[in-house]
């Protein structure tokens, strides 16, 4: 399987603002040796200071690094966050950038993951209102991204994506663009300490207590396909979070609870951003006035349009908003206790829902158990995949691990994803390949089967 390294630093120019530009590249040198950066990990490519390959270290930055946090010495973010000021970081890509499809697509997608997991930061595709940080999305040559950390509690403010990655799937720029962000908030390698994990080759970034802080929850060991954030990417990228990276989110930038309450967000300024998710959450609903029935003016009152559209009860909860395009009109109905207004043409609109439950782990079923159910499908979600018995293909003994089976199936990457598995008849034998990555065994007659599908 093909890696493509995320170093992409050759011809972009990157100059400091202010001083002597040879002064400050020693002094973020000295800092970075400091901070326990090795030598050979450090490099300077057209008057700018990098580490780990990919990720731009300004001077500021470099001087936060030196200043004391607890914390191991393993992975997974800098010393570096963006404070609490910052809500809603605008990400605005050049003319150059919007003008590749999948760029530009990846943009909209790396956007929309960091949204649906309910952070104290949001992000927006600009030019937009509302902003409190802003990044520029610009392009440079080759196949791969890079980014800067946060300084001053303020986000990296550019990132760079290599024109060549306009020839991979939406997805692949998806993950790119994601990863950049990542950085730009202030998150490592996942691999920092060995990079030939998932890049085949290179070695440790620095492993010093305050350059590379162990977030609580994540693994301490990397994987390929593991992480978002993981040195390399391969071609077959899904884009999606893994599950250490939900949890590392979480960690650094979830609010009290998990999500923002939806009073903290202004709709309006979301307009024009078709497609956007927000996730929120609602307290007891009161009262509020709300304009149309399904789709409601972005300037309604969005708990009180959960209620009315059936997302939650009037005892609150957590709702997703999408953000639509402005209609001509807007019909008023009565509907579980809430009446909204009809309206004629406004600008922009949202939609509301619900939040789908997580699911199960498929480990926590035991599929034997459901032998004789033929035709039954359990659905249940699986991080990644590093590893567990599996016997049969596309017919896998009830016994079989369900998420390497899933993997060897084709119907999820090694670094998770929902399936559903159906229960099968036994068989009276089972043959053994190698597919993905994995190989299952064969074997005789067995009482009780499953398939799987997405």
């Amino acid at each position: 399987m093909r890696r493509l390294s995320m170093a992409l630093l050759v011809g972009a120019s990157l100059a400091g603002c202010g001083g002597d530009p040879e002064v400050e590249n020693q002094e973020i040198i000295s800092n970075l040796t400091k901070a326990g950066f090795p030598a050979n990990d450090i490099q300077v490519f057209d008057g700018a200071v990098y580490v780990g390959r990919d990720a731009h270290v300004t001077l500021e930055a470099s001087r936060e690094m030196l200043q004391s946090l607890d914390g191991s010495a393993e992975q997974y973010r800098t010393t570096n966050q963006v404070g609490t000021g910052v809500t809603k970081i605008c990400v605005n890509p050049t003319a150059a950038f919007n003008s590749y499809s999948n760029l530009s697509q990846g943009l909209d997608l790396a956007i929309a993951n960091y949204n649906e997991q309910g952070l104290r930061l949001t992000f927006a595709r600009g030019p937009t209102t509302g902003c409190t940080a802003n990044i520029s999305a610009e392009t440079t040559s080759g196949t791969g991204g890079q980014a800067g950390f946060p300084s001053n509690g303020m986000p990296y403010g550019v990132f760079y994506i290599g024109t060549g990655l306009d020839s991979y799937s939406a997805d692949v720029n998806e993950h790119v663009i994601t990863h950049e962000l990542g950085h730009a908030i202030g998150f490592r390698h996942s691999d920092y300490y060995n990079r030939s994990i998932s890049c085949g080759a290179g070695g440790d970034e620095g492993d010093a207590g305050v350059g590379a802080i162990h977030i609580p929850g994540t693994p301490t060991t990397a994987t390929v396909g593991g992480s978002i954030m993981n040195s390399c990417f391969r071609s077959t990228e899904t884009g999606e979070w893994t599950s250490s990276d939900v949890t590392a989110l979480a960690a650094l930038y979830s609010t009290v609870g998990g999500v923002a309450s939806c009073s903290d967000y202004n709709v309006v300024s979301y307009r024009g951003q078709n497609g956007t998710q927000i996730r929120c959450g609602c307290g007891a609903v009161g009262g509020g006035s709300v304009w149309g029935t399904d789709l409601y003016t972005d300037d309604s009152n969005v708990c009180v349009a959960a209620v009315h559209a059936g997302a939650i009860s009037t005892a609150g909860g957590t709702v997703v908003i999408t953000i639509q395009p402005g209609q001509s009109s807007y019909a008023g109905t009565t509907r579980n206790g809430v009446t909204t207004y009809s309206y004629g043409a406004w600008g922009g609109s949202f939609s509301v829902s619900g939040l789908t439950p997580p699911l199960s782990a498929c480990s926590s079923y035991n599929f034997v158990s459901y032998r004789g159910q033929n035709g039954t499908s359990v659905r249940c979600g699986c991080g990644p995949v590093s590893g567990g018995t599996v016997w049969g293909t596309d017919l896998y003994t009830d016994d079989s691990n369900a998420c390497a089976a899933a993997v060897h199936a084709g119907v999820i990457p090694a670094s998770g994803g929902n399936v559903s598995v159906t229960i099968q008849p036994g068989q009276s034998s089972y043959t053994g390949t190698t597919r993905n990555g994995i190989t299952t065994y064969s074997y005789g007659a067995w009482g009780g089967s499953f398939s799987l599908s997405p």
